[in-house]
């Protein structure tokens, strides 16, 4: 019998959500190694975003940007990030954070195609170059993905980063938000195996209840449900906010609990009547990407209204 891909946390959502047969065939595209196919993928992307963990456990959710070329599929089992390429802030939790826990989530997302890939490792630096070993890599559908073109127009990081933190949301960040139409999520589950993804909605799909919680619509996905999976038995997520106007990041690291059987949500869940509330512990706000331009092209037609 072949072994299942999918761990405990993953198996009982599945099972409560009456998904586990789809799960069991979706759960054939994850492999140990990156399909052949999605190494030249891999080597054009500007961006990659990173889930890695902090001492204390807890997950931050990163963006990594460079000029196409900065990222390099070695073999299916092998990825190099030049360091001296990056043109995102060295200042981000991600690089203190590696120095001490190796395990990383990756996900490479090509927002004007749609495509992405989601890869889970363990790094090591080597000279100017930060190495992924791949443990486990996989295409995801493209839904609730917001097409946006983007350029890197600077060469190198901003010579100084403004940098702000602070433990519960203020106004401005509360309107920030409320506008967003996408974020990126980390999460893990209890042995540390990091997962980075995509959340994406028509703007206001986010509620902000007071300055502390978020509740989120868990929209129809692939069935694996690696996600909520995580959060079953493990709560501490990282969110990444990316204000694609003014080129700044907002990290939020906090805790996920995953409501169920919502009464009245089946239109504003796309029929699942699931949200996830998520509890803010800790806020980053970066100006990092002042080298990068975006131009949002459309929204998903797969968003519900």
């Amino acid at each position: 019998m072949t072994q299942s891909p999918f761990h405990k946390g993953e198996l009982q959502v599945q099972k409560r959500v009456n998904e586990d047969d789809i799960a069991v065939r979706t759960g054939v595209a994850i492999k140990d190694f990156i399909p052949v196919g999605a190494l030249k993928f891999i080597d054009k992307q500007p961006i990659i975003i990173a889930s890695s963990l902090d001492n204390e456990r807890n997950i931050w959710t990163s963006i990594l940007a460079g000029k196409p070329g900065f990222v390099s599929a070695i073999d299916e089992r092998n990825i190099d990030i030049h360091l001296p390429a990056i043109v995102s802030s060295k200042s981000d939790p991600f690089w203190a954070n590696i120095e001490k826990e190796r395990n990383i989530g990756l996900l490479f997302i090509e927002l004007a195609t749609r495509r992405r890939l989601r890869v889970n490792g363990t790094v090591s630096i080597s000279g100017d170059n930060l190495h992924v070993a791949v443990e486990q890599a996989y295409p995801n559908c493209p839904k609730y993905i917001q097409r946006r073109e983007m350029r890197v127009t600077s060469a190198s990081p901003a010579a100084k980063d403004s940098r702000k933190s602070g433990s519960y949301l203020t106004a401005d960040l509360k309107e920030w938000i409320k506008n967003s139409d996408t974020f990126f999520l980390g999460s893990s589950d209890d042995q540390k195996n990091m997962d980075a993804s995509h959340r994406g909605g028509n703007p206001g799909f986010i509620e902000i209840l007071d300055d502390l919680t978020l509740e989120v619509p868990d929209y129809p996905g692939n069935s694996m449900y690696n996600t909520l999976g995580n959060f079953s038995i493990n709560p501490k997520a990282g969110l990444l906010f990316v204000d694609f106007e003014k080129g700044k990041t907002l990290q939020i690291i906090g805790e996920a609990t995953i409501l169920w059987d919502e009464t009245n949500a089946e239109k504003v869940t796309g029929g699942t009547g699931r949200f996830w509330k998520f509890v803010v512990t800790q806020w980053v706000q970066i100006d990092l990407l002042t080298g990068i331009s975006w131009n949002l092209v459309d929204y998903s037609p797969f968003n519900p209204e």
